[in-house]
């Protein structure tokens, strides 16, 4: 004869584990969801006008700042967007998981160390420039420039492509830690030579050092010497992250909200 006792005993004991299963499967996908919604992605940058601003109380703006604000606000993603001098900025992109720099050139030195998200600067060609007051440059090549001294900012975009051209550092390379001393060094310095920037650029560069645009002179345009400007992320970076933010940045693209940031 059966226990009638037994039957209520199983019954309790296959919906406990019924409950049990449905409450773990709940919990991962909990956890999933959740970790998919708290991603944390650090930004870093540098101070570099009139793209990204650092001013007095350590605050950014400026067009590349909103236009990272846009991406990462349609990934949903935690971030955070924190100015360092160049090195720092760079160092961090390098060596930390979840951390992507802009504007980072995109050069074949660097193509293997980074991941590669999307184009956030189209720039100008990069310009050779030099004081007024002397006359006696003879450039007509790359070659040329090899006869005289370039100050440049350590490990930034005319750094390392200038290195990767052949330049040497001690000999025709002068290397500063701080961009916003390179104008100060071209006109303090009788041994400097020449600097390199853009037209955009060197125009905000001489208005912040006080100093006259019209007392510098184009010597020479490089065409060759860096690329656009990315935003880019560390090697150790997840995949799905990268894709996502592609994705997201080639959209803002096409879809006109680029344009739309850069004329606001």
């Amino acid at each position: 004869m059966l226990n009638s006792t037994n039957k209520p005993s199983r019954f309790n004991r296959q919906s406990k584990t019924s409950c049990y299963f449905l409450l773990t499967a709940f919990i991962v996908l909990f956890i999933n969801i959740h970790s998919a919604h708290a991603t944390d992605i650090s930004l870093v940058t540098e101070h570099y006008p009139p793209y990204q601003v650092v001013d007095d109380k350590n605050q950014l703006s400026g067009f590349t700042v909103d236009l990272m604000n846009e991406v990462m606000k349609q990934s949903e993603y935690n971030y955070s967007i924190d100015a360092y001098p160049w090195t720092a900025a760079y160092s961090f992109a390098l060596q930390k998981p979840n951390h992507c720099v802009f504007s980072i050139a995109r050069l074949p030195s660097r193509e293997y160390l980074l991941k590669w998200i999307g184009i956030v600067i189209k720039t100008n060609k990069a310009v050779v420039w030099g004081l007024k007051n002397k006359k006696n440059y003879n450039v007509k090549s790359l070659a040329d420039l090899k006869n005289y001294t370039i100050a440049v900012k350590r490990n930034n975009a005319p750094h390392q492509a200038l290195l990767n051209k052949g330049f040497i550092e001690g000999k025709n390379l002068y290397v500063i830690e701080n961009a916003n001393a390179l104008l100060n060094i071209l006109y303090t310095r009788s041994e400097i030579n020449f600097i390199i920037a853009d037209d955009i650029t060197i125009a905000y560069r001489t208005k912040l050092a006080g100093i006259d645009m019209k007392s510098l002179q184009k010597v020479y345009e490089i065409d060759d010497l860096w690329s656009d400007f990315y935003l880019a992320c560390n090697k150790g970076t997840d995949d799905n992250i990268i894709n996502k933010l592609t994705n997201i940045l080639a959209d803002i693209h096409k879809d006109g909200t680029y344009q739309r940031l850069l004329e606001k």
